[in-house]
């Protein structure tokens, strides 16, 4: 009995001493960045009247998409959630939801990858650091299940990353991107043709080749309940491709399972003529991030396609806005 209890206490000795690092060892030049995008972005879109743009994705949604040239046809204003790939795909659509009011349209471009994404996979994404560190709020609303899930993300790489990071960020380093190089729509700037060169081997050598999207999966099925849920309140969801350099091959098949996708919810899709892809040299540091200045002219014709395809809700939504404000 005794042994039983020694174990007990170490046991749970164990677990308190686990909780009590890992509330404190954060990694602030990395992972620290999602609490604080989303702190600006969602900031930034509150202020805004609706109807507006909403941009949402992974990292291409940032570099690749800019506020001011796709929404002018549309003439409303425009906020770009985006962050990055990695991030759970529920808990990004939690802050989309938060935000987004009736007449509201949404430009979803999401990478080929985040299709497949399992429960498991989900679960597991970076942005359980941020519900431990920055949004325990948002953590203790969720199940039990997933609060266990969100603390056991933590690893000893972690402690050591976060550990170096801390030390670095006290001394004030800073990353290449951050806050600063963000437009105040929340758009990815300064990634210039220019300051490209300096990844142009890097791009020369990258092979990319895209995963199969399945006829079903997860995160589809969290996307789908989100398209209902939106079409339900009066948003208008519009699916996109995202950016990859012309070379690589995009099976018509996956694109199909992308429209039935969004189709599937009551929503919409928007294919460019060439799909989205684009010569090597309009890349910046990746295979997935145009430069600004291609980054300009993708988001300039999907904002002229938007409107010509949402040109009766736009009316629908502006003609709703004109009853409110008598």
């Amino acid at each position: 009995m005794r042994k039983l209890l020694l174990v007990t206490l170490g046991v749970a000795g164990s677990l308190i001493l686990y909780v009590a690092v890992f509330s404190v060892v954060h990694r602030p030049l990395t992972l620290g960045d999602i609490a604080r995008y989303l702190d600006v972005k969602l900031g930034y879109a509150r202020t805004l009247p609706s109807p507006k743009l909403i941009l949402f994705a992974g990292s291409n949604g940032r570099y690749s998409h800019r506020c001011g040239p796709m929404a002018a046809p549309l003439g409303v204003p425009c906020a770009n959630l985006s962050i990055g790939v990695g991030i759970g795909l529920d808990f990004l659509l939690d802050q989309v939801r938060s935000i987004m009011q009736a007449g509201d349209i949404v430009y979803m471009p999401l990478e080929y990858e985040q299709y497949s994404v399992s429960e498991a996979e989900m679960n597991a994404g970076m942005h359980n650091a941020t519900l431990v560190h920055d949004r325990r709020e948002q953590l203790w609303q969720l199940p039990a299940y997933r609060i266990v899930q969100a603390y056991a993300y933590f690893d000893l790489p972690f402690l050591i990353h976060g550990a170096v990071e801390m030390a670095l960020d006290a001394r004030g380093h800073a990353r290449r991107t951050s806050l600063a190089t963000l437009t105040p729509q929340g758009d990815e700037s300064g990634h210039t043709a220019a300051a490209a060169q300096a990844y142009a081997g890097f791009l020369g050598a990258a092979r990319l080749t895209l995963p199969n999207i399945p006829a079903d999966s997860h995160a589809q099925r969290v996307l789908r309940r989100f398209l209902v849920e939106a079409r339900e309140h009066g948003v208008v969801v519009v699916g996109g491709l995202p950016t990859v350099p012309d070379h690589v091959h995009i099976s018509p098949g996956d694109i199909e399972r992308i429209r039935a996708a969004f189709v599937g919810g009551g929503q919409r899709m928007l294919v460019l003529d060439n799909r989205s892809q684009y010569a090597l040299d309009c890349f910046f540091d990746t295979l997935a991030h145009l430069n600004e200045d291609c980054q300009r002219r993708h988001s300039a014709q999907v904002g002229k396609e938007l409107a010509s395809l949402l040109r009766p809700e736009m009316a629908s939504a502006l003609d709703r806005l004109a009853v409110r404000s008598r």
